[in-house]
């Protein structure tokens, strides 16, 4: 069957997946956090480990059908780009500064109109066109304030190549999670996503370093991590079945804001002006996006 792509130009989805960016935004803290007292393999494996046991606690409440075959294949295909994502972006949080892995990864949504265009044959509306360029000029923005250049940046450049990596295997892993959303029920997807992901993972995590230990040391933190995770799957998803995936990738932005805000709150940490007139851009190309409104039909 066919799945039902929908295209709702709301608020909704945005909102929706506004919440999603900001829990995943939260869970980057957390795993920065852990990367500084253990390895990228044992991070990516607590983190898979926790999902699949808040994942599962949310399929006992929901109760989705059993998954078939077919969606087992389809979304097994996704878990490998997802590892693979998530590996590379936690390496690059434990060899870059969050900032420069931040602009690094902020490509994310012209990937991700790309996938959408060659692999859904999505059109990206000049308005969301628009939004992604001054969106992307925000986060140049705030960039600069920080004294950013591609010649003075900080850290290996493998953590660089790392964090481009994984911004392409996250854009294209969230083009194939909309291919699925209009057929499979998203309790489902998320899931399948965490199950699948931690079948790749934590083997190789056993073999190569020591993820109990880690579970152990932090367990309060690995709890919370996949809570985050969880939650923000469940969003994102939600937002992506309902629309394109051009329109939903440039959201990814808003971490810039929700990173700031966290900073303020819990580092006390306040930025430079700098920031907060990236920050407008950015605010700007969402609004720009909460007005796009869809086509009236022809009444001929």
């Amino acid at each position: 069957m066919k799945p039902v792509l929908r295209h709702d130009l709301s608020a909704g989805p945005i909102l929706l997946a506004c919440l999603g960016v900001l829990l995943l935004t939260s869970l980057d803290g957390v795993a920065k956090e852990l990367s500084t007292r253990h390895a990228t393999i044992d991070v990516v494996a607590i983190r898979y480990i926790s999902g699949v046991f808040w994942s599962s606690l949310t399929t006992l409440i929901l109760r989705p059908p059993l998954p078939n075959l077919n969606m087992f294949k389809a979304h097994s295909i996704r878990a490998f780009f997802f590892a693979l994502t998530s590996y590379l972006f936690f390496f690059s949080l434990g060899a870059l500064p969050l900032a420069e892995v931040m602009v690094v990864t902020f490509v994310s949504p012209i990937f991700m109109a790309l996938f959408g265009r060659l692999l859904l044959g999505e059109k990206v509306h000049p308005s969301t066109a628009l939004a992604i360029a001054i969106s992307f000029a925000g986060v140049l923005v705030i960039a600069m304030g920080k004294g950013f250049s591609p010649l003075s940046m900080t850290g290996s450049w493998i953590g660089i190549l790392a964090a481009l990596g994984s911004t392409g295997t996250y854009a294209l892993s969230g083009v194939l999670l909309r291919a699925r959303t209009g057929s499979d029920p998203i309790a489902s997807i998320v899931i399948l996503q965490n199950v699948l992901t931690a079948a790749i993972i934590v083997p190789i995590s056993f073999v190569i370093g020591t993820p109990f230990e880690a579970i152990l040391a932090d367990w309060p933190l690995v709890l919370l991590i996949g809570a985050l995770g969880t939650g923000g799957q469940f969003a994102m998803a939600l937002a992506l079945r309902a629309a394109p995936a051009a329109r939903i990738g440039v959201v990814d932005y808003t971490s810039l804001i929700w990173a700031t805000l966290i900073g303020i709150v819990v580092f006390a940490e306040w930025p430079e002006a700098t920031v907060y007139i990236g920050a407008a851009m950015i605010m700007a190309a969402s609004f720009l996006l909460l007005r796009q409104k869809k086509p009236k039909l022809s009444t001929n």
